[in-house]
């Protein structure tokens, strides 16, 4: 299971009230924070590790970096 990486109080309350999910607590729950799906499954390392510091799924990450 991921953990959420550190960030500065403010970002992440930005954050929250950009995507109306709060980044960490999607992270505990294995979830996504732009679509609410299931955060469980990566193509790679590079993407996992992406996920604790966006929160998003590999599904979102492709949709946004490819």
């Amino acid at each position: 299971m991921a953990e959420a990486t550190y960030k500065a109080p403010a970002i992440d309350e930005f954050l929250t009230n950009f995507f109306g999910a709060d980044r960490q607590a999607t992270i505990a729950t294995q979830s996504c924070v732009t679509c609410n799906g299931k955060a469980d499954t990566f193509s790679d390392e590079l993407s996992k590790r992406e996920y604790s510091i966006s929160g998003m799924c590999q599904a979102c990450q492709d949709s946004v970096f490819s």
